[in-house]
């Protein structure tokens, strides 16, 4: 069968010069020294640099100088510097490596030593690109903390509503606005733990958000054209929306009766993706003051937002009113409502 395959394959073929040409993974072969003999297509992908570039320089000193916080990573001290110096194989191990634009790329890396009549004379490293693995984890991290700090906002959101709520003689009608605004709470946290399998339209969005924090004495005043948001920054600015109510609801102008809070949107399209300008306002509530300190809510709306949108956001604490601004993007594809 061997025999038959390169028969079929010609003379200059090789079955491993086909695994490393079509393989998915990076691959580099070098020499005792660690220098870079050949590159397979899907390192030049990967890392930007193509073969004839690499040849015969140090793979380390062009892919691995720097350990990710920036310090330097001398060739010794690294798991590819290990495999010349004592011919052991290094079985995936995780890293962060260096694009040619300056990119730090997260890996998973597989080293092996190559021995001829007892003495390592060359290497063989084997890398996949796992940035995606890295988001997904980062994002679910992100969700477990955001799910431990929306428990402790909803006790103090369910102590706002029952203070708000539990007013007047009529007792069934106190009971149950009481526990209509207990079920949005729980609607508008079922949506954010389904984490919108697929795109959702702002508006609607924002209005199961609000829904919890809102009734005829507080209002918010949602004004838009109609845009559909892809399932993570759906969720994103979900969160978002949720910790400016919560600290509303607490401090600002939906803790008092007169307080109102508008939330406007416009969208502006491009060939490949549209901008998004949302504008949340509080007027009428008690005097602003700039928190003593920023906290992980902060994080969600300025940091994460941000990142999700590819954009950036501001959060003015104006003594009239808590004002915050995204100016971000959103795909093209999720612009034709649904």
């Amino acid at each position: 069968m061997l025999q038959a395959t390169l028969d079929v394959l010609g003379d200059d073929a090789s079955i491993a010069g086909l695994i490393t040409a079509n393989a998915a993974d990076a691959i580099f072969l070098m020499d005792g020294q660690g220098r870079t003999l050949y590159t397979n297509p899907a390192a030049e992908r990967m890392f930007g640099w193509s073969n004839d570039e690499l040849l015969n320089s140090l793979l380390h000193n062009v892919v691995h100088h720097h350990r990710p916080d920036g310090r330097p990573f001398p060739m010794e001290e690294c798991p590819l510097g290990d495999v010349f110096v004592t011919g052991r194989t290094l079985v995936a191990h995780e890293d962060v490596f260096f694009h040619r634009d300056g990119r730090q790329i997260p890996v998973s890396c597989s080293n092996a030593s190559i021995i001829r009549d007892g003495k390592v004379t060359g290497g063989v490293l084997i890398v996949r690109d796992i940035t995606d693995r890295k988001q997904l984890e980062q994002q679910r991290d992100l969700l477990e903390t955001e799910l431990v700090h929306r428990i402790k906002n909803t006790v103090a959101v369910i102590q706002a509503i029952a203070q708000q709520s539990l007013q007047g003689d009529d007792v069934n009608a106190v009971r149950e606005t009481f526990l209509a605004r207990l079920s949005a709470i729980g609607h508008a946290q079922a949506l954010v733990a389904a984490n919108y399998a697929e795109d959702a339209q702002l508006q609607v969005v924002l209005e199961s958000t609000l829904r919890p924090f809102t009734s005829e004495a507080r209002c918010a005043t949602l004004s838009g054209p109609p845009v559909a948001l892809p399932p993570k920054q759906a969720l994103t600015l979900s969160m978002a929306i949720h910790e400016l109510a919560t600290n509303s609801l607490k401090y600002g102008a939906l803790s008092v009766p007169d307080g109102k809070v508008t939330v406007s949107w416009t969208v502006d399209p491009d060939q490949e993706r549209q901008r998004l300008r949302l504008v949340w306002t509080e007027l009428g509530g008690p005097a602003v003051r700039p928190p003593a300190r920023k906290g992980f809510g902060s994080r969600i709306i300025e940091k994460v937002l941000a990142a999700d949108f590819t954009g950036k956001v501001d959060l003015d604490y104006d003594p009239q009113g808590v004002r915050c601004s995204l100016d971000g993007f959103i795909p093209a594809r999720s612009s034709t409502p649904r």
